[in-house]
């Protein structure tokens, strides 16, 4: 699998992490930033990958300790997500053996998985699948993060359904042919045989129908509301839990809305319409971007507007307008998530302060500290949230930040607030403060990767939302006393 210095070097990573070492463990993942240093290109992928094993297993001291389990403060955690992500974007990665890649992508939904981005945790569950469809830690933990998912919904029908999906992926892990990355794992087969059994148990509590047909739906009436359903559904880009599970007809619909909730007497029954708000920029912004993809053709609002020729590759008209706007508006999401935010979990923030970034805490000389009413929230949708904007928001764009975060906030600014050209192609030429460039390509590949980020937090603000009221109701809180469950919109066509 690779060479013997590298292969000495994992064993006594294992060895440490048996023993629970951590005096070694620290020593050795010294020596494996020391190593990043002077390795030759081909093999960093694979010492950031040590560098999280590391992570890891000092991570492994907290693993009884529930309050650790529900903090908010998992630096080991974060470390190992961080370490994870460099050698998935490092340039060497696609010469990284299968099996490796296996592990990072498994490792990786893991981590993300224990901090609420359960949504994100099955793109990279699923991805180690793509390379070995028969890796047990893949399939055990991707069952298990699907069970969790769907016990974290509103909607019976939804859990029902996630449930079986998550049993189809649990009864794989006992079959002959699972491939087993180091030898068995007996703690690991016990607790994936005892998630199969809670879920064909509630299965069969609930008289499920095996044999009811998810694809029974029409994707639409005319052939173009096909294609376009159909490519929502290949991207996972539908607010609906089921096309986290699966790309059938039951899944092409945006059914995800907000929980049961209650109001105290005479407070406004206000957070329906935020959320429709929300909802409908995000499905005009990804249908605007799937129109900016797929239209080749011109748009007759481009005919007869005189623009100059710049030599500079830039192409002009309505479809990159629309590109544009796609990003703008799934990135301005976030802030009003954010102000959701304050006046759900009463915060207090002055409304011209909310943000994205600042809604969770306060900084002060350097040092973040998490606002009281999340510090102590046993909330796993609302702390996957947190950990969305650490990705995209984060200070500094260091510490548990996604490599391209700093980009994304860039082009943001560049599209909001200044000059963005977009190229038909990647050229040399150079911007300045005022004026900058970026390939089409890159650009839908940004705005799809935005788009899909917001669907994910979309998602955490509505089950935080159905965590937080079960919460409520447990507190009996007398004030809390008028239950909304508001209807839906009905549509004309």
């Amino acid at each position: 699998m690779f060479n013997t210095h590298y292969q000495n070097l994992a064993e006594e990573i294992d060895r440490a992490a048996e023993q629970e070492d951590e005096t070694a463990l620290r020593l050795l993942l010294e020596r494996c930033l020391d190593e990043q240093e002077k390795a030759k290109s081909v093999d960093k992928p694979l010492l950031y990958f040590f560098e999280g094993n590391c992570h890891s297993a000092l991570a492994q001291k907290h693993s009884a300790n529930v309050e650790y389990i529900w903090s908010w403060h998992q630096s080991e955690r974060v470390a190992e997500i961080l370490s994870l992500r460099k050698a998935v974007a490092d340039e060497a990665f696609k010469e990284v053996d299968p099996l490796i890649k296996a592990k990072i992508f498994t490792n990786l939904g893991n981590n993300l998985n224990q901090l609420g981005r359960f949504v994100e945790a099955l793109k990279y569950w699923d991805q180690a699948l793509t390379i070995f469809p028969n890796f047990a830690m893949a399939l055990g933990n991707k069952g298990q993060g699907i069970m969790h998912y769907a016990q974290s919904l509103y909607d019976s029908g939804h859990m029902a359904v996630l449930t079986f999906f998550a049993s189809e992926v649990l009864y794989k892990v006992s079959e002959k042919n699972t491939l087993w990355d180091s030898g068995s794992h007996p703690d690991a087969e016990a607790a994936f045989k005892s998630y199969y059994t809670q879920a064909v148990s509630y299965l069969e509590h609930i008289g499920y129908d095996y044999d009811y047909d998810l694809n029974q739906w029409p994707l639409g009436e005319s052939g173009e509301e096909r294609i376009y359903k159909t490519w929502c559904l290949s991207q996972r880009l539908f607010l609906s839990p089921l096309n986290d599970v699966c790309k059938f007809s039951v899944s092409a619909q945006d059914v995800l809305h907000l929980p049961s909730h209650k109001y105290a007497i005479g407070e406004t029954p206000r957070f329906p319409n935020y959320f429709n708000i929300l909802k409908q920029e995000y499905v005009s912004a990804r249908f605007m971007l799937y129109q900016a993809i797929h239209r080749l053709d011109s748009h007759y609002s481009d005919r007869a507007v005189l623009l100059l020729d710049g030599a500079d590759a830039t192409q002009f008209g309505y479809r990159t307008e629309q590109l544009k706007a796609a990003y703008r508006i799934a990135y301005s999401l976030f802030d009003k998530i954010a102000i959701f935010l304050n006046d759900y979990f009463s915060i207090g923030m002055n409304i011209n302060q909310v943000s994205f970034r600042r809604i969770w805490g306060t900084t002060k000389n350097k040092k973040f500290t998490l606002h009281p009413q999340f510090e102590n929230s046993k909330n796993w949708p609302l702390r996957g949230l947190y950990y969305v904007s650490k990705d995209f928001f984060d200070e500094d764009f260091s510490s548990t930040s996604l490599p391209e975060a700093k980009a994304l906030a860039q082009l943001r600014n560049n599209a909001e607030h200044r000059f963005l050209s977009v190229q038909s192609y990647t050229t040399q030429t150079e911007g300045n403060e005022s004026h900058s460039y970026i390939a089409l390509s890159q650009l839908e590949e940004k705005t799809l990767k935005i788009l899909s980020m917001a669907r994910e937090a979309l998602i955490y603000l509505s089950l935080s939302m159905n965590r937080e009221e079960d919460i409520r109701e447990k507190s009996k809180d007398p004030k809390l006393s008028v239950p909304i469950y508001a209807p839906p919109i009905e549509r004309g066509f």
